[in-house]
């Protein structure tokens, strides 16, 4: 896993426990790792200096507004401002790291 992808992966993590959402976002987490493991291009879209910032969160909002939940979405939102999209995946595995090492 690289640093920035446990750096984030724990803070959504620590955020989804003060709001007794762990294992919610868990899931969405893993559909969206799936989905962009299926198409890979919508990552590569995300991260692209091609396109303006807010053209990429733009996309984010039409794609998942209303389909996970708003901190799932500003997280997403959040990692391609910062650029670090690409990194998704292994926020995803920090996540799940952390949820089965405090779920035991």
């Amino acid at each position: 896993m690289t640093r920035a992808g446990t750096v984030y992966g724990q803070g959504l993590y620590a955020l989804a426990q003060e709001e007794k959402l762990e294992a919610h976002i868990l899931q969405e987490l893993q559909t969206l790792d799936t989905a962009f493991e299926e198409e890979p291009d919508f990552l590569k879209l995300l991260a692209s200096a091609n396109l303006p910032k807010d053209v990429r969160i733009g996309i984010l909002e039409d794609s998942f507004r209303e389909k996970v939940h708003p901190y799932v979405l500003n997280f997403l939102k959040l990692l391609t401002e910062k650029g670090y999209i690409r990194q998704f995946p292994d926020c995803y595995k920090a996540y799940r790291a952390q949820y089965n090492a405090q779920m035991g």
